[in-house]
């Protein structure tokens, strides 16, 4: 856990020295290129995640692509992900389609905390939802799920962590969404 402890503070420190002026629960959402330590897994559709120095890159679906901040014990404690649009997501109805997506899929007390519409990104614009939920194996996490529309494709980004690290790793996750470039 000190390694882990390490890598959180480490890029903290990077995600601050960017800054940011918006107030609400998407004030960490200002547009902006990834810090140049951070590693970048990207899609078919072209679709780019940046993610934080330590987090590694657990299998994840064909066509999309993960990464995650994972203790020693294996325990996820942050979680980001980026995946093609692939049904009825649309930029309008976005908050109302993930919470129903996340208790489609088993999530229990799937409850939407705040969403937001016509945010800006790097290389679009998009509709975020954040929501909290317990797994069907009782797990809890906060999620920050946005939906961007790019000029050639539209993907979604999400941010996980569960709610006794989301202090340390809401601003990465936070971070992340903010280079997201599709």
């Amino acid at each position: 856990m000190r390694g882990t402890t390490a890598i959180i503070a480490l890029a903290l420190l990077g995600a601050a020295a960017c800054g940011g002026s918006k107030q609400g629960p998407f004030a960490g959402l200002n547009p902006r290129p990834a810090p140049h330590a951070w590693s970048v897994a990207s899609i078919p559709t072209g679709a780019e995640m940046a993610y934080p120095p330590g987090w590694q890159r657990p299998h994840s679906d064909v066509g999309t692509a993960s990464a995650a901040l994972i203790t020693s014990s294996g325990r996820y404690i942050g979680y980001l992900n980026v995946t093609p649009r692939q049904g009825d997501e649309t930029l309008a109805g976005w908050a109302s389609f993930r919470t129903a997506h996340n208790a489609d899929e088993g999530d229990r007390n799937v409850t939407r905390l705040a969403s937001a519409a016509g945010l800006r990104f790097l290389t679009g614009s998009g509709s975020c939802v954040k929501d909290a939920y317990t797994t069907s194996i009782g797990a809890r996490y906060i999620e920050t799920a946005c939906i961007v529309k790019g000029s050639k494709s539209t993907s979604v980004i999400v941010g996980t962590t569960t709610p006794g690290a989301s202090a340390q790793i809401a601003p990465l996750l936070e971070r992340a969404i903010s280079g997201f470039r599709i």
